[in-house]
């Protein structure tokens, strides 16, 4: 999806800085997945969110295989 058939933003305006390391990986998912950066940074906030809240509830958070084969857990920093 393109960043300009989204609406405009309404909310706060961040500024932050990034080693040169997350900012080309951030930039590789941006060209990757056709996504703007802010998309990306917005879509890894969604990520954060759903993995801080399951483990607050006491579960985990999996990869699986097509049929439901666990890949990996993944696990957040303490």
């Amino acid at each position: 999806m393109s960043s300009a058939a989204l609406p405009p933003a309404t909310g706060k305006k961040v500024n932050f800085n990034v080693s040169t390391r997350a900012y080309e990986e951030l930039s590789e998912l941006a060209r990757q997945t056709q996504r703007s950066m802010t998309e990306i940074i917005r879509l890894g906030i969604s990520l954060a969110k759903i993995a801080i809240d399951a483990e607050r509830d006491g579960h985990k958070l999996v990869v699986t295989t097509s049929d439901g084969k666990p890949l990996k857990e993944l696990v957040l920093p303490s």
